[in-house]
């Protein structure tokens, strides 16, 4: 009797199609407690890739904490979906083959966790061999993670035990899920290796080359296949591996000897610049910048330095009494280039900002004392970051014309991206070529 009123309760025909939708809606389980564990364990991630690299190493194989964090979260949807084929599956038909996995699974995130935890991070120069395998392991790594947390997040709520799970995801939901676990990532740590490729050139361009070497080690394992500058990332990590080595040995030379002159302090926290050791560079100069009479080379070398830490008030301070003691020297090649480079400090120290104003004026004041090509460009690029598209193409056109070997590509990029970026500026597309 008590069969039949269950039968009946279940397949009773006054119960309309929205009933029993309501009905499976609640008894399905939640996803709030899977998403929530994985942001978490996302996070923790991130903040574990941060303290390597806080330590000077590489974190392999995610390096930077956004891409730890997209990778684990793109990839939650598809262990979701095979964690549920897993439960609906195996959990009923075999629950022992199902038990194994399970604790396949569990031991396998064990033993990540502790070598993750345990192994020291390289420091050397990298192989081939580490860069593809980082690409292999960032996927790999992410799911087993991913999906060992959906299996014990299933197995507290007690997932194995529900009979809803009996529905079937179609393809477009499996087809979405692969793209959002593989394609998101590598078009997002590819949109991140052009960002960094744009700051390696930046870096070469002014002599930054321990910030450059830690760069391009970077870009060597997230994509080994790119080129920086025209070379192979992998030739050029090896390129600035031995010049900073050549670098760091005279430099230990010099420790040997105490820094008792401001030109010895120079030439040393000039190393360190170089190194990218900004802090350990400043320490160095501690003794000298107070000094009335301060050399205008400390003053320009501390301008960098804290351009580089991005304290944009403290670099044009000491890009401005850079000026101030070039222009008390008598006038020379040197006293003239100084003066140039000194305006141009204090010219993107206030481009950085915001007193768009007061950087033009310092970067006519550098073209006006040296109207070479770099001027121009450099003038350009303000132009354009400030929406000034005629100006702006002007002063291209000029760098091209002065040096079209090192301006003829990057000036036509520049002019190629003020057309795209104004579409309805006419003069800009009528006069788009040189």
């Amino acid at each position: 009797m008590k069969r039949q009123k269950l039968q009946g309760h279940s397949t009773d025909p006054s119960m309309t199609e929205v009933d029993r939708g309501h009905e499976t809606t609640k008894a399905a389980p939640g996803r709030s407690l899977i998403i929530i564990l994985a942001i978490i364990v996302s996070c923790l991630m991130g903040g574990w890739v941060s303290t390597v690299r806080n330590t000077g190493s590489l974190s392999l194989p995610y390096l930077r904490v956004d891409i730890a964090i997209v990778s684990f979260v793109c990839m939650l949807p598809l262990a979701i979906l095979i964690s549920d084929w897993l439960y609906r599956i195996f959990s009923h038909q075999s629950p022992p083959l199902f038990k194994l996995v399970q604790i396949i699974f569990y031991i396998g995130a064990a033993v990540i966790l502790i070598l993750a935890l345990s192994s020291s991070p390289p420091r050397g120069t990298l192989s081939s061999y580490d860069a593809w395998e980082s690409i292999i392991l960032r996927p790999v790594l992410a799911f087993w993670l991913m999906l060992t947390l959906c299996l014990l997040e299933g197995q507290v709520a007690g997932r194995g035990t529900c009979s809803d799970l009996s529905w079937k995801q179609g393809p477009l939901i499996w087809g979405l899920a692969l793209i959002t676990a593989i394609l998101v990532p590598s078009i997002y740590i590819q949109s991140r290796v052009d960002e960094i490729v744009t700051t390696i050139d930046e870096s070469l361009g002014s002599g930054r080359l321990g910030e450059a070497r830690r760069l391009t080690r970077e870009v060597c394992v997230l994509a080994p296949w790119q080129k920086i500058s025209g070379l192979p990332a992998g030739d050029l990590s090896r390129d600035l591996d031995r010049s900073c080595y050549e670098i760091e040995r005279n430099l230990a030379y010099m420790q040997l000897e105490p820094a008792d002159s401001e030109e010895s302090a120079y030439q040393r926290a000039r190393l360190l610049t170089i190194l990218g050791k900004g802090e350990a560079a400043t320490r160095v100069l501690a003794p000298w910048k107070d000094q009335q009479t301060v050399s205008p080379l400390i003053c320009q070398l501390l301008g960098n330095i804290y351009q580089q830490q991005e304290q944009w008030g403290e670099s044009e301070d000491w890009y401005q009494k850079s000026l101030n003691a070039w222009k008390r020297l008598p006038h020379s090649e040197q006293q003239q280039a100084g003066i140039v480079s000194a305006w141009k400090g204090i010219a993107f120290a206030e481009r950085k900002r915001g007193n768009y104003e007061e950087a033009e004026s310092a970067y006519l004041s550098a073209l006006s004392l040296a109207p070479q090509a770099d001027q121009h460009f450099l003038l350009a690029q303000f132009y354009e970051d400030t929406q000034q598209t005629a100006k702006a193409r002007e002063h291209a056109l000029q760098a091209m014309a002065l040096n079209v070997d090192r301006y003829g590509k990057s000036g036509q990029q520049l002019i190629t991206s003020l057309q795209q970026q104004h579409f309805g500026c006419l003069n800009v597309w009528r006069q788009g070529s040189p």
